[in-house]
């Protein structure tokens, strides 16, 4: 039993049997009486530290008691559980191993995420033509077996219809990316289309068009020159801005991406900065002039209204 407890006890004990009196003077049947309860009072005391004792031995237990370190709400969903566990993890490790393991554990996270990624995505099949494909084509035809007559089949006409270097820019899902060969000069196009959608080689692509192989190479090189830097200006510009297809967040070939091209980002965030002052400048100077195109227009009519009301005041004179 805790000192002031016995100490509120004492109190209250001696207020009652007014033993408090200024002069402390009492009779002897008091006396008598005071030695009785002062008995009472040390077998309630007794008592008392018998019951704490009891209580620490044996704890009650209180449903609504809940310890400092325990998680408020017991019931935590599964994923909660396992980044609390994640988070275990990564503060365990010290050996190699261990880091291995929580290195095999981010992999996973990231694999999941871009498979829900992939599942919410709108676009084309990710299908490659020369895998599945039955040797020699003895139990299955190969043309049927062949990824464009196997997504002729399923309904997915995207690629089918795309299938042109004039048109393949439709196969893309993604706006940004579509305009960017969208962009490309005819040449270009069919350059592309032939080297990374028929899988021709320099070489045949170069007796298909009468030309060297080397030159074939070398704007091969440009273009793709190009493509990278207008990529890179994409996803520098959707990195520092909440893209509203992927929530700010990108995707592991574009992360990789930007690392591949990490010196090249604070150039590319300055032209990226040019290019929107320009832009926002345009649109002052446009929006300057539909507002005195607005204001011409207006005095017009107000010409024409006073106008009109002349020749009605001299029609009724």
């Amino acid at each position: 039993m805790n000192i002031r407890k016995h100490q509120e006890l004492m109190d209250f004990w001696e207020y009652s049997h007014n033993f408090d009196s200024e002069d402390g003077a009492f009779s002897i049947d008091e006396d008598i009486t005071f030695e009785a309860s002062q008995q009472e009072l040390q077998i309630e005391l007794e008592h008392f530290n018998e019951m704490d004792l009891e209580q620490e031995l044996h704890p009650i237990k209180d449903d609504n008691f809940q310890p400092k370190d325990e998680h408020p709400n017991k019931t935590m969903l599964k994923k909660e559980l396992r980044a609390i566990a994640l988070k275990r993890l990564e503060d365990g490790a010290r050996t190699v191993s261990d880091f291995e393991e929580v290195i095999r554990e981010w992999d996973l996270l990231d694999s999941n995420r871009e498979r829900k990624e992939r599942y919410h995505e709108i676009g084309r099949e990710n299908l490659d033509s020369k895998k599945d494909v039955a040797p020699l084509a003895i139990v299955i035809p190969a043309p049927i077996n062949h990824a464009y007559w196997r997504q002729l089949m399923k309904g997915d006409y995207i690629d089918i219809i795309s299938n042109c270097p004039f048109e393949m820019h439709n196969s893309l899902s993604d706006e940004d990316y579509s305009k960017i060969i969208y962009d490309l000069k005819d040449d270009h196009k069919e350059l592309i289309y032939f080297l990374y959608l028929r899988d021709f080689t320099t070489s045949q692509l170069a007796a298909l068009r009468n030309q060297s192989d080397r030159n074939i190479r070398g704007v091969r090189s440009t273009i793709l020159g190009q493509i990278e830097k207008k990529v890179l200006m994409i996803l520098v510009d959707r990195q520092g801005e909440d893209f509203p297809s992927t929530n700010g967040n990108l995707t592991m070939e574009e992360l990789d991406f930007l690392l591949r091209h990490e010196e090249e980002i604070p150039a590319t965030m300055e032209k990226l900065d040019k290019e929107k002052l320009a832009l926002l400048k345009e649109i002052g100077v446009v929006v300057r002039r539909i507002a005195r195109e607005q204001e011409n227009q207006a005095k017009e009519e107000t010409k024409k209204r006073k106008k009109n009301n002349r020749s009605d005041r001299k029609k009724k004179v």
